[in-house]
């Protein structure tokens, strides 16, 4: 049901917006060591990931970034993102969605969509300062870091906007599903 929407709200490709998306989409490809890492982990799936596996389109819902796509297809927004730190943030997310839906998640499944939700907040640059070293040095050797409860809060609070945004359910609903996931969906490993 998500992704058909996501692929609904799509119009066209064709504008400046679509070449800024794309140069931001290819540097974050190829020079972010945060987008290389959650990469790195969909070729460990055996799938034949390839840039074309990320589309770069004009949606109609001014207030979607991004989004999966039942090809699966990753969708960035090209009249809403505006920058490159956004192509990022958006990116990331998306990546680890695409990771999760190859490891089999089921997106109907209220429970699995706020877990991979959890973990999108989490390892994607959303709750982080821009492209931190520190976060690419937690990346590489988690174990090494402290999590703050800020950043935990941040990741906590994502989640809930992004269920509550999906499953179109109150603040309340969001809440107590992110809740009933949160501890083992966080302790998870990219």
């Amino acid at each position: 049901w998500y992704q058909r929407r996501v692929r609904e709200a799509v119009v066209s490709t064709q504008s400046t917006g679509h070449q800024n998306c794309e140069e931001w989409k290819t540097n974050a490809l190829r020079k972010n060591k945060v987008v290389q890492k959650i990469l790195s982990k969909i070729k460990l799936t055996n799938f034949n990931f390839r840039e074309s596996c990320i589309s770069c389109e004009h949606c109609r819902d001014a207030g979607l970034k991004g989004g999966l796509t039942t090809a699966p297809e990753i969708l960035l927004c090209q009249n809403t993102l505006k920058t490159q730190s956004e192509v990022e943030q958006v990116l990331s997310h998306e990546l680890v969605h695409f990771l999760d839906h190859l490891k089999g998640t089921k997106w109907d499944n209220v429970h699995e969509l706020a877990r991979s939700e959890v973990r999108a907040a989490k390892f994607s640059l959303e709750c982080h300062s821009e492209t931190s070293q520190f976060y690419e040095g937690c990346l590489e050797q988690p174990h090494l870091c402290s999590i703050s409860e800020q950043f935990k809060k941040c990741v906590k609070n994502r989640a809930i906007d992004s269920v509550k945004l999906i499953k179109d359910v109150t603040h309340s609903k969001a809440s107590t599903i992110v809740d009933s996931v949160f501890d083992k969906s966080f302790n998870e490993d990219l």
